[in-house]
């Protein structure tokens, strides 16, 4: 957040801050922009939580326990992809 020009925050704050909404909007918009379509990111949401090994979200070598962050946050997600507009049929 400080190379952002903001102050430390916790997660809680920091996933209802605007900014860091915004800059997370124009990260977002510029890695798109090295992708097709079909591998950019079209929506996300800022979790209230650090992913640490302490909360079962890492592993001991740091990789994300996708089973258990798909089972914690599933409401976020199935709201993620309720909001991406459904491609179209050929």
């Amino acid at each position: 957040l400080s190379s952002h020009g903001m102050e430390d925050m916790d997660p809680v704050a920091a996933s209802q801050d605007p900014r860091v909404r915004a800059a997370l909007e124009r990260a977002v918009t510029r890695a798109n922009e090295a992708v097709s379509r079909a591998e950019s990111i079209r929506t996300f949401t800022v979790l209230p939580t650090d992913f640490t090994i302490a909360n079962g979200l890492l592993t001991p070598s740091l990789k994300v326990r996708r089973a258990a962050t798909i089972a914690r946050y599933a409401e976020e997600i199935d709201a993620l992809y309720s909001k991406v507009p459904a491609r179209p049929q050929s």
